[in-house]
């Protein structure tokens, strides 16, 4: 007899998720924190990094700090004065723009702005990255590689030469222009020759406090 189609055993292991779940908890989070802390801040950032990120959390784990999309943010803070979740807190959400993060705090605001304005950490770029410089490989011997990267170098579009089994760079070469978006090749290559030049860091551009939201930066 011909098993039926429709005798097929499903893995529980296997069955979505729904989508929706995760908005939902993110929303709860905002709504919880933005009652049990009296101050908020915004937060914008470049560069993100996980492992950076990491530390951050570390050093404010009496704060909490969270990502997501703005419109879920905006919805747990309130869109307006009809469904705000904390008095006045729709003038905070409407200012929700771009890349933004959210530090729900009872810590001094001189102790928030002294860590947040002061803080920055270098690492290598990512493609896509907009150097503020320009990095020039000089002509002539690479130290401290061996002969066998010469084809991987020249894969990531280095001009290079074996010269008596030592890599040469045939020309100068910039690995990357100012003000040009780079490569994964042009990544690569900064990374090779420990060029950390982009900087993950946060701006504070506004906080909310007693019922207030105060703009700090544009």
């Amino acid at each position: 007899m011909a098993k039926s189609k429709r005798d097929k055993l499903v893995s529980l292991t296997h069955v979505t998720k729904n989508p929706n779940e995760k908005k939902k908890k993110l929303i709860k989070t905002v709504k919880e924190n933005a009652e049990k802390y009296n101050n908020i801040y915004i937060l914008t950032f470049e560069n993100m990094r996980n492992n950076k990120l990491k530390e951050v959390r570390t050093e404010w784990s009496t704060s909490k700090l969270l990502f997501g999309k703005n419109k879920v943010l905006i919805v747990g803070l309130g869109k307006g004065e009809e469904d705000e979740v904390v008095p006045g807190i729709h003038k905070l959400s409407q200012e929700l723009v771009g890349e933004c993060a959210l530090l729900f705090t009872n810590e001094p605001k001189e102790q928030v702005f002294s860590y947040f304005n002061m803080f920055t950490e270098n690492d290598f770029p990512r493609s896509g990255y907009v150097p503020k410089e320009t990095i020039t490989r000089k002509a002539g011997p690479i130290e401290g590689m061996t002969h066998s990267m010469e084809p991987y170098l020249r894969n990531l579009g280095l001009p290079v030469v074996l010269k008596n089994g030592v890599i040469h760079v045939d020309r100068d070469y910039d690995l990357c222009v100012e003000g040009e978006e780079i490569n994964p090749e042009q990544a690569k290559l900064l990374q090779l020759f420990d060029h950390p030049i982009s900087e993950f860091r946060f701006t504070i551009k506004g906080y909310f406090s007693n019922g207030e939201y105060t703009q700090y930066q544009e």
